[in-house]
């Protein structure tokens, strides 16, 4: 009841207070005339001063209220927009944890009988054959866990903007999560990583949204599913800035399209293979880490994706 009571009076102060300065002035008005029998000039100009102020405080106060709500919208849109990428994958992400869970317990199994069936007998003969076999099924526990541990990182719907974030890891998982989608495509993805690239401050979920969507797109603009796509990371000492670019030679962007990219709705897909909410979901997260993103592109040559990101988040 006490919140209800504090909302309706902030919505009469900021929504009323135009109305309350127009009613002040014209109530000054009358019982000022009344007394001093001037119209004008004073009255007027005092009531338009007051009206001119109140006018102002009030669009004030709304253009606050719009930003605030931008800033809401645009969040729910980021988080929206990353469980949505993460849920359209995550059969392919079931699919992918199959295989490797199924050989492991076949193996594993496997080892035990054969165990059984030799205790009787010398183990020398075995030790090898069993030792390859753990070994392997070792391999493909751990590549499981990474999978889920990827995905894991990529889908947790946090907005802080303070996490120590691996660029290389990043790019690593998004990778890891879009395996499935381009594993069976003649694509080549060469990873160019610097191996001493510092660590930003931002959130590793979101950024892991910029480059799902970017490696993504570079898969979808390949002509019949075959390129090559360059992912690189280097160290900007100058602007003491992170520079991440993926490359592919694809089809590439018209010049008249490149300005609308980032734009929220648009795309050059047809109806129902794209929400056009990507690209700008992505400059809208590298923006909230005062980064920049941009490209370069030739039609039938390929694009060049860039995301610039500073250390630290003050950093501009």
């Amino acid at each position: 009841m006490e919140k209800k009571g504090s909302a309706l009076l902030e919505h009469i102060v900021n929504n009323g207070l135009l109305t309350i300065a127009i009613g002040a002035a014209i109530l000054y008005w009358y019982f000022d005339a009344q007394v001093s029998n001037q119209y004008l000039p004073r009255t007027l100009t005092v009531s338009l001063v007051v009206i001119y102020g109140g006018f102002t405080q009030y669009i004030l106060n709304a253009r606050k209220r719009a930003m605030e709500e931008k800033d809401r919208t645009q969040d729910q849109l980021i988080q929206s927009e990353s469980l949505a990428a993460i849920g359209q994958l995550s059969a392919g992400i079931a699919h992918e944890l199959n295989n490797p869970l199924a050989g492991t317990s076949s193996l594993v199994q496997m080892s035990i009988e054969t165990l059984k069936e030799q205790e009787q007998k010398d183990k020398r003969d075995i030790d090898d054959e069993l030792l390859e076999n753990l070994e392997f099924s070792l391999k493909e526990l751990q590549k499981a866990g990474n999978i889920v541990r990827s995905v894991l990182d990529l889908s947790r719907q946090t907005q802080t903007y303070v996490e120590d974030v691996s660029i290389n890891r990043v790019l690593e998982d998004a990778l890891r999560v879009l395996y499935n989608m381009y594993k069976h495509l003649d694509v080549v993805v060469e990873e160019n990583y610097d191996s001493d690239l510092p660590r930003i401050k931002g959130n590793f979920a979101n950024l892991g949204q910029v480059f799902i969507n970017i490696i993504k797109n570079a898969v979808q603009a390949l002509p019949d599913g075959k390129g090559t796509i360059t992912l690189s990371t280097r160290y900007n000492h100058g602007k003491d800035r992170i520079v991440v670019e993926c490359r592919d030679n694809g089809r590439g962007i018209p010049l008249e399209v490149q300005k609308d990219i980032f734009k929220p709705f648009f795309t050059t897909k047809e109806v129902g293979k794209g929400t056009g909410l990507g690209l700008y979901v992505s400059h809208e997260i590298v923006r909230k880490h005062k980064g920049s993103i941009s490209v370069t592109s030739e039609p039938g040559k390929g694009s060049a994706f860039t995301v610039e990101l500073p250390l630290k988040m003050g950093e501009i």
